[in-house]
């Protein structure tokens, strides 16, 4: 029993998964199924999706919630605020769209909430903040990693990534 292979540090893993996103709105979002192979403690995943894959074997199947801190980071109440419309530009002022805008060498970027006559409601959380994840994971493949693939690669590794807006998996080698 002890020749089977479990997920530890610098072995190569096989997973199919399920991904379904809850949006602090309650919109619910689920990509279709996919697989994704990397290298355990070499590609970065996500802290808790590296926890529970931690010794377990071909064939177990696991469901890992990942916390909007380690996505899109949690939504702040305080980085929604009201601001003089007149201070900016009345056409690129629509509600459920983002605001941008250079001043002064700098980027202003947010999110219109809301109009009324005189206040622009804007939300300068991240895309996406506030946002968990659900896995439905199956281990499909563990096996000693190769030399070569034990050094992460800027070309692509294994990291479980998704979008707030497109939540299909990728195989990328940063977080965002």
């Amino acid at each position: 029993m002890n020749d089977i292979p479990q997920v530890k540090p610098c072995m190569k893993v096989t997973i199919a998964f399920r991904l379904k996103t809850t949006a602090p709105d309650g919109t619910v979002t689920e990509a279709p199924p996919g697989t994704c192979t990397f290298v355990y403690g070499v590609d970065v995943q996500y802290p808790s999706v590296e926890a529970a894959l931690m010794n377990k074997r071909v064939g177990d199947r696991l469901s890992v919630y990942v916390p909007p801190e380690e996505i899109f980071g949690p939504y702040d109440e305080e980085l929604v605020r009201e601001l003089p419309r007149s201070d900016y530009k009345p056409e690129r002022l629509k509600p459920g769209k983002v605001y941008r805008e250079m001043r002064n060498r700098c980027l202003v970027e947010f999110l219109v909430r809301e109009l009324r006559d005189d206040v622009v409601v804007a939300d300068f959380n991240r895309p996406g903040a506030g946002t968990y994840a659900e896995f439905d994971i199956e281990i499909k493949d563990i096996c000693e990693a190769s030399k070569a693939e034990l050094r992460p690669s800027c070309a692509g590794g294994g990291h479980l990534q998704f979008s707030p807006t497109n939540p299909s998996m990728s195989q990328h080698p940063e977080r965002q």
